[in-house]
């Protein structure tokens, strides 16, 4: 039988499946679902520093006849930010005495800030790991890619220097040098990364003239670009790698492991198909292990990184007009 158990930021992991941030991970009663289901490990749905900040002035901006004390405003915002806080500290509290897998704590911030106070009240409250999102739009005409790159550079950073618990960054591809940056987060001694985050998108409802969001789930045909620059970044960084986004079954969860990473995250899968999916993925995985002789996940993982094939070119864009032509001939 085959052993699948792997280790990601350093905590250990009886298989290589982890719960990505979402609905299913923001209460108690899923969690335990998750973790009956069979997931190695858990991601709390994510804390939206800028979500706190708008409902803590919509607040605010309701008691205004009421703020006649000059630090009113500074007290209805400061409980009206610690209501939600607190809120997720509870779950984080319960999900740790309840669960015996690692409960991974997750924020969603705009710039070095309170945020970073949160992180520290997490791992006080038992978080076995802090997930960093960093969502930015690069809209301002006026902001260059170096500047927005020194942001995160800067973010990290910070959030490297005060958060002691292992430490991992969920990101989006849109860099200029996205190689680059990925080998400037380990200088920085981050523990992991996870490639990718998936990013709210707006759409045009033509009937209505509004805007809406966009199907916000991946599909399963979506994991190339993760499967891409795990491979070609898992042989030159010193963290770990988690790939993210399009994992539907256990054949790719394998092409992941065989590119370098050491874990995936699964989200649109469990959301669409529900929990009893992981067992099906889990014995995917562990039957292609045992066709192929595979003991444990050490034995293969990375084999398919770029730096240990003959013909590293093969990750990068040398392949683009083979691929074409034999498409044609197909």
């Amino acid at each position: 039988m085959a052993d699948l158990s792997t280790s990601y930021l350093g905590l250990k992991l009886k298989n290589p499946l982890i719960a990505g941030s979402s609905p299913l991970t923001a209460s108690l009663d899923n969690l335990k679902r998750c973790e009956d289901a069979g997931l190695s490990a858990v991601v709390l749905k994510s804390i939206f520093e800028e979500q706190i900040d708008l409902d803590s002035d919509s607040v605010v901006d309701g008691a205004q006849d009421y703020l006649a004390h000059a630090d009113a405003y500074g007290f209805v915002k400061s409980a009206s930010m610690e209501r939600h806080i607190d809120a997720y500290l509870t779950l984080l509290e319960d999900a740790k005495r309840t669960l015996e897998i690692p409960v991974i704590a997750s924020i969603n911030c705009r710039q070095s800030g309170s945020w970073i106070e949160y992180a520290n009240r997490f791992a006080a409250c038992g978080a076995d790991a802090i997930e960093l999102n960093h969502y930015v739009v690069a809209a301002d005409v006026e902001v260059d890619g170096t500047a927005i790159e020194k942001e995160y550079l800067s973010l990290v950073k910070t959030a490297r220097k005060q958060i002691k618990l292992p430490l991992s960054l969920k990101m989006g591809p849109s860099f200029s040098s996205l190689a680059n940056m990925l080998r400037r987060f380990d200088e920085l001694s981050i523990d992991g990364v996870v490639l990718f985050n998936r990013f709210y998108s707006p759409d045009i409802d033509i009937d209505k003239l509004a805007l809406v969001p966009a199907q916000m789930l991946s599909s399963k045909d979506e994991y190339a670009l993760s499967l891409r620059w795990t491979a070609l970044m898992s042989d030159e960084v010193r963290y770990d790698i988690c790939a993210s986004t399009g994992i539907y079954n256990g054949g790719t969860v394998v092409k992941q492991l065989l590119a370098g990473a050491k874990a995936v995250q699964l989200c649109s899968v469990l959301l669409k198909q529900g929990l009893s999916s992981v067992a099906k993925i889990e014995s995917e995985l562990a039957q292609w292990m045992d066709s192929h002789s595979y003991s444990k996940i050490s034995d293969f993982n990375g084999k398919l990184a770029q730096e240990r094939m003959p013909d590293p070119a093969k990750w990068e864009r040398v392949q683009y007009m083979k691929s074409i032509l034999d498409a044609q001939k197909g």
